[in-house]
Order: structure tokens, then sequence, then C-alpha cells
């Protein structure tokens, strides 16, 4: 079972490929569903190319946008450019492209992008007809239905093990694109599903008190340490990690987690589940869950009181000091503060998370300490601070 990672850029490359990456993807320069301000080069690509084959890796080009009728004579130069390069594969969604790529480019190997939605053995077939030797499933799946289409089909299987997950269907979003004109189906999401709405129905307005605002289409993020064994044994041929706009840390450590838990021996399986996780959360990413994959209606998909990364809790201000223009809190932790470091303070009814640099702080008692606050809070205010 391969494990592939998320590639943003050289320092991404690096960082996946030490931390025990089986493969790499990374998008096709003008034609792939991430932000455009941030593509690789083609020369970056065949640098990592090189290496790949060199150190028997496989890597894969997200050529995965929808592709305008205007944009046809550069969709082909892009694919005689990649054709010269080789990939072990393209992960497209457009129909087109995969007709271009058959008909003029026959040595590409095609495979079919989460984007196309394939969520039977039916869908996955016809993926096959039209070419595809792996097919990404809809994100949307249990483990029981996987391991059925798996069993029904006779091309291999991807899944999506951890990282972001879209509000609509397997990423099929149309929300941006109406919310401004800018298609995350083109590589140019921003990203609505993660901002806070207020209920303004008659039924809302009728109710007394004020108007109800929450994070209601934020998804927290897909986390599968516990089930690697399970996907082993029925037959996934490939784990893949979301994050070509993460950090390169984020890269590192959640890789190497995977890698950890795919590599242990039965004896040792419980103690490194356990220490993935803590690379995983360290890692800085939303509230973890485990998405469809337990159940079609599983718990904690939805974080309606957050946006954003959680970073790691590290205490509750329980007293709040304002002496003239500063303002200081009490917290009892048992993270050593540096100055330096980067906090955040969050207001759980609210949902509202404030950044600040740790410029002062003194210590109090055994794991007390008070610490420099960004602003001005009110006596008895309740505040988390995480990392």
């Amino acid at each position: 079972m391969e494990l592939l990672a998320p590639v943003g850029s050289l320092d991404h490359f690096g960082a996946a490929v030490e931390a025990g990456a089986d493969g790499v993807y990374f998008g096709a320069p003008g034609f792939n569903a991430r932000n455009p301000a941030r593509e690789l080069r083609f020369e970056e690509i065949r640098a990592m190319a090189a290496h790949c084959r060199t150190n028997g890796l496989t890597f894969y080009v997200a050529l995965n946008s929808l592709v305008r009728e205007e944009e046809l004579p550069r969709l082909v130069s892009t694919l005689a450019e990649l054709e010269t390069i080789a990939p072990s594969a393209l992960i497209v969604q457009d129909l087109g492209v995969i007709e271009l790529a058959k008909r003029y480019f026959p040595t590409l190997t095609l495979h079919g992008s989460t984007l196309m939605f394939a969520h039977s053995s039916a869908g996955v077939e016809a993926l096959a007809t039209l070419g595809c030797s792996r097919v990404v499933l809809a994100r949307e799946l249990t483990i029981a239905e996987i391991e059925r289409i798996i069993h029904k089909s006779s091309v291999e299987i991807e899944i999506f093990i951890h990282g972001a997950m879209c509000f609509s269907y397997s990423g099929g979003c149309l929300f941006s694109s109406y919310h401004g004109g800018k298609s995350g189906l083109r590589g140019n999401c921003v990203q609505p599903c993660r901002r806070k709405y207020t209920v303004t129905s008659t039924a809302a307005k009728k109710k007394k008190g004020p108007a109800r605002a929450a994070y209601y289409f934020s998804m927290n993020d897909l986390e599968g340490i516990d089930l690697v064994e399970e996907f082993n044994r029925i037959g996934v041929s490939s784990l893949k990690i979301e994050g070509r706009l993460r950090s390169v840390n984020y890269v590192e450590q959640v890789v190497r987690a995977y890698r950890m838990v795919m590599d242990a021996r039965p004896e040792e399986r419980d103690e490194t589940r356990a220490e993935a996780k803590k690379l995983v959360t360290s890692a800085l990413g939303r509230k973890s869950s485990t998405g469809f994959f337990l159940g079609e209606r599983s718990k904690g998909i939805i974080a309606p009181h957050h946006s954003g990364n959680i970073g790691t809790y590290c205490g509750r201000i329980s007293t709040i000091d304002n002496e003239g223009t500063s303002c200081w809190g009490h917290i009892r932790t048992k993270h050593q503060p540096v100055k330096g470091d980067r906090f955040r303070l969050h207001d759980e009814k609210s949902g509202e998370r404030v950044g600040f640099t740790l410029k002062d702080f003194d210590k109090t008692g055994s794991e007390e300490y008070r610490i420099l606050l960004p602003q001005k809070l009110k006596p008895g205010t309740a505040r988390n601070i995480l990392s």
C-alpha cells in the first residue's frame, strides 16, 4: 500500500521524501485545483521527477481543474511537456482532458480524480472504460462501501486518509464561484465554507435574543491513523494525504506519522498509533474526525464553533490583571512559554480567536505563569490559550 504525500514546493518535496513517503503528487502549472499563485515551474517538476526515478519513488501530476475552450491550446502544450517528463500518472477531472490525453498523448497514464465523484463500483468501471488505471474515490464513503467497490473493480483504488474536507460532495463545490466568481474547481477557492454565517430565516427572527451565528459549513479535518491496517486489509492501493497548500512542517509531521503506523510490527502498533497521533496533533491542523469512514452519519464532521487550525491546548486564563495599558493573564500549563512564541486567545462561546506573539511573561509558581496578552479583557473573562 502506497503512502502518497502532497507537494507544493521543493521544500515540501524534501520534507515528504525525508519523512518516508512512497510517492508524491503536485499540480500541473496552470491546470490544477489549487491556488495558481503558488504553482510549481516545469523545471522544478523535472528536478523532482529525476529524484523520484533515481530513488524508486512514484510521482503524480494533478491536472485536475476544469478547462475552458480558449485554454485548450495551452492545455495541449502542457500535456506535451508532461509527456516528456513521464510522470507515474496524471490525476484528471475534466473529460476533455482525458479525451485529448488518450488521443494525442497515449503514453500518459491517467488516474481519475476524487473530483470525478466516483462513489460506486459502476462509477469506477465507467472511469476505467475511459482509460483510468486508478480511481481516487469520493471522500463520503464508509469502509464497508470502499471494500465492496474494491472487490468489484478492475483498477486500483486510492483514498484520502488525511487532511481538509470540503462541505460539498467530494469537492464538487460551486459556492466559491457563486460567492465572488472564483471557482474552486479551477484552483481559486475562496473557502466560503470556512466563514461565519448568521441565521436570518423568518422563524429565527421571531425568536427572542441575538441571531445565531456559527461556522455552519466548516468541516473538521480527516484523520485515519487508527484505520490504516483496515485499509491495507481490504486492498486499498494508495493512502493519500491532502495538503499542497499546508506548511512544510505539516507535510513532514503527517507523512512521518503515517509512515510509522504503516511500518510498525504487530506488537508495536498500539504504542506507534499513540505516538503518530501526537505527531499529527503537533502539525497544527483543524480538529480531527474519521470523516464518513465509520458511518454515513458520523459525529464530529462539522465544526460550527470554530474555523481554521485549532492548535495545541495550553491552558485556560484563570485571572486577569489590567495594569495601565497592559493586560496580563494568569495561566496554569505544562508548556514552558518562551518569548517569541505564537499563541492564540480562543473564546469558545463565540469562536473568536486572536493570534499574538508572546512579548513578556513571569513565572508565578509550579507550572503557573502570568503572560502579557495582546488586548484588554474584563476580569472574569474566560479564554483558552492555544499554541
